[in-house]
């Protein structure tokens, strides 16, 4: 990791720290880490409401990494067909419909757990276009033997009437941004063992009866 990306990181370092000590331990370590990104596709070919979609990481992660941002975009060829506004009405159908179409999204593999809650909008945790991703401040990591599920349900009819965009096929491609860790296998890392080498850098809470909590008082 460069002196830049560090400095960048740093002042984030105490709130991953108490998020995710394993990972804030690398990081401030300098462990090494070179961005990638993973792609998982929701395609809609019926119109009908409540229509579920799953799908999952179909390529293997190689190294474990920090799950950075979620960013989608919207494929509607159809959408505004034969109109000249037809960019400008495909660019507000995007937006929109992250409203309505609500996702869950798990981490499977050696430890499992929920990223969203149940029925959650896609705007609610991704970024689209020029707004800033939603994840950055939890400090999720996907582990080389994890796979991160996605499942999304639409909440409304797709149109297909002569007198509303047709809105069929549509593809939603969610980006995944992660930074991949270097040789790093954060299960090696005691969870205490982290916590302690962190307050000994100054990035963890102090105890509180100890001579720094009361120093720090």
């Amino acid at each position: 990791m460069s002196e830049m990306n560090f400095s960048a990181l740093a002042s984030d370092l105490r709130t991953i720290a108490l998020l995710n000590p394993r990972l804030a331990l690398m990081l401030a370590r300098g462990q090494p880490w070179a961005p990638r990104s993973y792609n998982i596709d929701l395609r809609w070919d019926t119109p009908a409401a409540e229509t579920p979609i799953e799908q999952h990481l179909s390529e293997r992660l190689y190294q474990d990494c920090w799950l950075s941002d979620i960013s989608y975009t919207v494929d509607a060829p159809n959408v505004g067909g034969g109109s000249i506004w037809q960019p400008i009405i495909q660019e507000a159908y995007a937006r929109n419909i992250g409203n309505w179409i609500l996702a869950t999204m798990r981490v499977e593999g050696p430890d499992r757990y929920e990223i969203t809650n149940e029925g959650t909008p896609l705007g609610a945790f991704c970024s689209n276009g020029p707004f800033q991703g939603k994840l950055l401040d939890k400090a999720w990591v996907l582990t080389h033997d994890q796979n991160l599920f996605v499942r999304a349900i639409n909440t409304r009819a797709f149109r297909t009437s002569l007198q509303d965009p047709n809105e069929m096929p549509t593809t939603i491609r969610l980006t995944l941004s992660v930074k991949e860790l270097s040789g790093c296998n954060l299960r090696n890392i005691g969870y205490d063992e982290a916590v302690c080498a962190l307050r000994d850098m100054g990035y963890y809470p102090p105890v509180p009866n100890s001579p720094a909590g009361r120093a720090a008082k």
